[in-house]
């Protein structure tokens, strides 16, 4: 058991350790998962544009997954935790946030309870479902807003840690999470 600080620092570090082979290879297995699972739920689906700053997993190859969902990405609005989704096109004009972050130019946002699965970034979580971002709670915030029956689906390089221990009421647990190994479902 562990404090997400804690482990949001031990995480990181080990993420920066990880070769672009071993990079690449879990975002392979990991699309493999979602595709052969089939686990995106209904027509909208959310995936976020990953960051080579933050060593996430890269989601390129999910965005393959336009040819037979509707696809939106996510877009921070304020430095106070507020997200809102854009439609994702190919040819979508983007910036880069100040973290570093690709996102949508676009202001014309989804209403969040429209969307029927969400793929979420993390640093690592437990087998309980429960997720450790980069802390300033955009996606809680954003879940929130989100139909009760939204399906989430997190992504992360590292099997589950046992517990975390200080979770709080507003952090919402995911529905599945998905290991170059393996599938948790919650």
């Amino acid at each position: 058991m562990a404090k997400k600080c804690d482990l949001r620092h031990l995480f990181r570090n080990k993420r920066s350790e990880l070769s672009s082979d071993e990079i690449s290879s879990a975002s392979t297995l990991i699309l493999n998962q979602i595709i052969n699972g089939k686990l995106i739920k209904g027509k909208l689906v959310m995936i976020y544009i990953s960051s080579q700053n933050h060593q996430e997993l890269p989601t390129d190859g999910l965005f393959l997954l336009s040819e037979h969902y509707d696809v939106c990405v996510p877009k921070a609005v304020n430095k106070n935790g507020s997200m809102e989704a854009i439609m994702w096109s190919k040819d979508m004009p983007t910036r880069i946030n100040e973290w570093g972050i690709k996102e949508p130019l676009s202001d014309i946002y989804i209403e969040p309870e429209k969307i029927d699965t969400v793929i979420v970034p993390l640093i690592c979580f437990d087998k309980l479902g429960h997720r450790i971002g980069f802390g300033k709670g955009y996606y809680d915030r954003f879940l929130e807003r989100c139909s009760k029956e939204v399906k989430t689906i997190g992504l992360s390089y590292f099997e589950p840690v046992d517990k975390i221990t200080n979770i709080e009421i507003t952090d919402i647990a995911l529905d599945i999470v998905i290991t170059p190994k393996n599938t948790y479902r919650f």
